[in-house]
């Protein structure tokens, strides 16, 4: 599954590019620096990044640990 983000102001799917790839590995990246334009010139930082990923994930954790609780129990 590749990474994408969405534009906060165009909501225009963003995927394919090392930032976003770089921030889904978790890699570290001084001050925040880097960021991705958008089609629109919107400019999407490096942490706004790590933000969308990380909500991305929270529904499946869900789902998984519903799913353990059941092995658990």
């Amino acid at each position: 599954m590749e990474n994408q983000i969405t534009c906060p102001a165009c909501k225009r799917t963003i995927s394919n590019n090392p930032v976003i790839d770089s921030a889904a590995k978790g890699e570290d990246h001084t001050m925040g620096s880097e960021y991705v334009i958008c089609e629109c010139g919107e400019r999407i930082s490096f942490w706004a990044i790590t933000a969308q990923l990380r909500e991305q994930k929270k529904p499946v954790e869900r789902v998984l640990n519903w799913i353990r609780g059941f092995s658990k129990g």
